[in-house]
């Protein structure tokens, strides 16, 4: 017979003691008195004392025998009905390699190691003929390998993954053939890693035993991102970087010194700073970086700090510091109050401090020339975007500029409107920025947005009705297209008429906005809508929205990679531990 929790066995013998000391320690003593001639009293009670006798002791038997039978049924003993060679034995073993599994005991031992030794430990136990599959776990998937090669596992730099770890034993031993089928998990059960799985399908017959190698991790303070919040090199603006520390220990922690170390197109910059966290409690603190060139900047934030995990104590970031991409708004009718002009609500739209796409704020520094009180345009070195609304008039000369500014890589966005007659646009069309795209005079015509171009990067954003739908647009009036160029391209359209066109131009783009920029032809600058369309196309027009983005940001899910920043296909690629490691909150325990 086995025990399969034999400590309750040794746990029973002792406890079946406690009866007879409580017997000898309460049991009556009589003492002997003179009271005359009670020659046949005598043998009454002594008669009577033999059998009273004979089953106290009967009775301080069975209970001890019931204190031993309690033990033995904790310890589930269990009749082995298997060989001891193992020949009709079939078992899988799931290790778990993730980053926390890299935590040390006392003595210096890791979990991995002691997961290693626990393995070898069950894989011996079940006998030479045993089939056993071993699996390397984590958030990369599961690994098989053969248990002579167990000595070779090691922990690596993924998070914890149980699903497709549990998926692979429950494919293993349901297919087997095998009378005596268990699973043993070797983890430390984090619950970062539980998300949906579930034993539901695992097959009932099959036994399972999960322990858990791990030490007990009662304080960790961690890095769980760096994240940079401001990269636009402004005067009076310093670049920022926001870091996000956690403590998932049960102490607080008061001052930890951390420190920000980067390199650059500079001297190395380096700024610290101190945190306290009260137990469980997250904050991120901004640092001021003192950069003052553009380019890309690279390093590490660091804790200095002692704890079980010190692999989440450091986090790398890299990240491009750039200028603000510069913007000429032009302004064909300036009315006497700020409201009044035709660019005021474009202008305002892109003013607003928001981000554009995901990663740090991208803004635009935006400058406002008034048409009419001028003399054509100013240098338009180092503006991205010219947007032109309204416009009463424009030599030859101002539209050979503007083919030069978009042959250059510039981009223009024009809006249309009551100055913009035949005579404006026949300069641009003489210059080749329209093509063979014409125009009809300007008319009154109730239409709204009924299409849109949803694979555009402008706005593949709508094509989320959680965005807006752009449909809701409406125009009163427009300057008709009647033909368009061959490299035209519509973005938006009504039912009759393309009301936003785009047109390349070597490395630039013409884009046509059939309408006004203010509320005399449309209600677009009333509708919710108007500012993220107008940011969307100025984000694209600027290169904002371009797959060129030098710096990518991952967690870590092959097992081959490490934490650090490498260079692929000239682009920096940034690898961290996923920060869930760094929970040492536990779905289950068990003694190992």
């Amino acid at each position: 017979m086995n025990f399969i929790h034999f400590g309750f066995v040794v746990a029973g013998a002792v406890a079946m003691s406690l009866p007879i000391w409580i017997h000898l320690l309460l049991r009556q003593r009589a003492r002997p008195m003179d009271i005359g001639s009670i020659r046949f009293v005598k043998q009454v009670v002594r008669r009577t004392t033999s059998r009273q006798r004979i089953q106290r002791w009967l009775l301080l038997a069975l209970r001890a025998l019931a204190v031993l039978l309690l033990g033995l049924l904790f310890a589930r003993p269990v009749l082995p009905d298997t060989p001891a060679s193992g020949q009709t034995r079939e078992a899988a073993v799931l290790i778990d390699r993730s980053a926390s599994m890299s935590a040390e005991h006392e003595d210096g031992t890791s979990a991995i190691k002691t997961a290693r030794r626990l393995a070898q430990r069950y894989i011996d136990s079940l006998g030479e003929q045993a089939l056993v599959h071993v699996g390397l776990f984590d958030s990369s998937g599961v690994q098989s390998v053969s248990p002579a090669d167990l000595s070779d596992a090691n922990s690596v730099s993924t998070g914890t993954r149980f699903d497709e770890a549990f998926a692979w034993a429950t494919d293993i031993l349901d297919s087997s053939d095998r009378s005596d089928r268990s699973l043993l998990v070797l983890s430390d059960l984090q619950r970062s890693g539980i998300g949906q799985t579930t034993l539901t399908g695992f097959p009932p017959d099959i036994s399972v035993r999960i322990q858990d190698p791990a030490p007990p991790v009662a304080q960790n303070l961690s890095i769980q991102r760096v994240v940079p919040t401001q990269v636009e090199l402004r005067p009076g603006v310093p670049v920022t970087l926001s870091v996000r520390l956690s403590n998932d220990g049960t102490f607080p922690v008061t001052k930890v010194p951390f420190a920000v170390r980067l390199t650059g197109p500079g001297d190395p910059v380096e700024t610290s700073a101190t945190v306290s966290l009260a137990a469980g409690q997250r904050k991120s603190v901004d640092l001021k970086l003192p950069i003052t060139e553009p380019g890309i900047y690279q390093g590490a934030a660091a804790i200095d700090n002692d704890d079980a995990l010190p692999w989440d104590n450091r986090r790398h970031v890299a990240f491009e510091v750039r200028y603000p991409d510069r913007l000429l708004l032009v302004d064909g009718d300036a009315g006497r109050k700020p409201w009044e002009n035709t660019t005021y609500f474009v202008e305002t739209a892109l003013r607003l401090q928001t981000p554009v796409g995901e990663g740090p704020a991208r803004t635009f520094e935006v400058e406002r020339l008034v048409w009419d009180q001028g003399s054509g345009f100013p240098n338009l070195d180092g503006f991205r975007l010219i947007v032109l609304a309204n416009l009463g008039h424009l030599t030859p000369s101002d539209a050979q500029q503007l083919r030069t500014f978009v042959q250059s890589g510039g981009n223009v966005l024009w809006f249309a409107g009551e100055r913009t007659t035949a005579a404006v646009l026949a300069p641009i069309r003489e210059s080749g920025l329209l093509g063979s795209t014409h125009f009809l005079p300007a008319t009154d015509a109730i239409a709204r947005v009924t299409e849109f171009d949803q694979n555009h990067p402008a706005l593949a954003m709508f094509d989320d009705p959680q965005h807006g739908d752009l449909r809701s647009l409406r125009v009163r009036r427009l300057t008709p297209i009647s033909s368009l160029d061959s490299d035209a391209k519509i973005l938006l359209s009504s039912r009759r008429w393309p009301l936003v066109v785009s047109r390349p131009m070597e490395k630039g783009r013409f884009v046509l906005v059939a309408t006004s920029a203010d509320r005399s032809w449309s209600d677009w600058p009333q509708n919710r809508l108007f500012v993220p369309l107008i940011r969307q196309l100025a984000a694209w027009l600027t290169g904002q929205l371009d797959a060129r983005q030098p710096v990518l940001t991952e967690w870590i899910t092959d097992a081959e990679h490490s934490p650090g920043i490498t260079t692929i296909d000239e682009a920096l690629i940034v690898r961290n531990i996923d920060p869930a490691e760094s929970n040492i909150c536990l779905l289950y325990t068990s003694p190992s």
